[in-house]
């Protein structure tokens, strides 16, 4: 396992995906703090640490599809896959590895979207203190959600061999998935069963933020944290049989 994570890591630092969307992060999280300073008055009078970094989290979540999307298809894109069961490493083994290397990855970027916000209070916002109180439930909502939002992305992803498909593919669904919630909502009056499905769980990073949107969930913030704990846990398992069966 641990060579497994060594190779993993070393992919990544010469892939450079970090550096890219470490810039991304750093460039909205300022443009965000400029604009939010040179605005109105009132704009400029607040205290825009939380948007800045809230700003800085959503390119990270754009960020962690896109890694997603390619994780398990790099390797039969780039035809490593033989490589590593010739080494007599299980795909269950190659498929953990790969999803701690991506949570090694969100936490970088979410490092560095603190560490964008950082440099943009400085420069922007006065140096007040920080928002922890506006922070943190959306760290923690963008957390369940891709809790459930990259099992998701994988299991997706299994069908294709090409990175490029499955990058696109990740992203139109990413997309997609809150156009469809919109109809689900409409059925929900109908029949409440369908507020129990998967897609329904990912409105828990809307709900964090404003807990009114309950209304439409139709699901209590406990109820989404559990839900997508449990739905999460179970397209994982769905998505390590396909990989499993997956040919070479």
């Amino acid at each position: 396992m641990l060579t497994l994570l060594r190779q993993e890591l070393y992919k990544q630092i010469h892939g450079k995906f970090y550096i890219g969307w470490g810039i991304v992060i750093l460039a909205i999280s300022l443009l965000s703090g400029y604009f939010y300073h040179n605005g109105s008055a009132a704009m400029s009078a607040t205290n825009s640490s939380a948007r800045m970094f809230s700003n800085g989290l959503a390119m990270a979540l754009v960020a962690m599809i896109v890694f997603a999307s390619s994780l398990l298809t790099s390797d039969f894109s780039n035809n490593t896959i033989k490589y590593l069961f010739a080494r007599q490493f299980s795909r269950g083994q190659i498929l953990i590895s790969k999803l701690i290397i991506t949570v090694l990855m969100f936490v970088y970027l979410v490092i560095v979207a603190f560490i964008a916000a950082g440099i943009g209070n400085i420069l922007f916002n006065e140096a007040r203190p920080f928002l922890w109180s506006d922070m943190l439930p959306y760290l923690i909502g963008m957390s369940f959600y891709l809790f459930l939002m990259i099992p998701i992305v994988l299991l997706i992803s299994n069908i294709f061999k090409s990175n490029a498909v499955a990058i696109a593919i990740g992203l139109v669904f990413y997309f997609v998935s809150n156009v469809i919630n919109v109809f689900l909502n409409i059925l929900m009056d109908k029949f409440e069963w369908i507020k129990y499905n998967p897609l329904n769980f990912l409105n828990i990073l809307r709900q964090y933020s404003i807990h009114e949107y309950s209304q439409l969930s139709r699901l209590s913030l406990p109820q989404l944290e559990v839900g997508t704990i449990i739905w999460g846990i179970i397209i994982l398992v769905i998505t390590y049989l396909v990989y499993n069966h997956r040919n070479v």
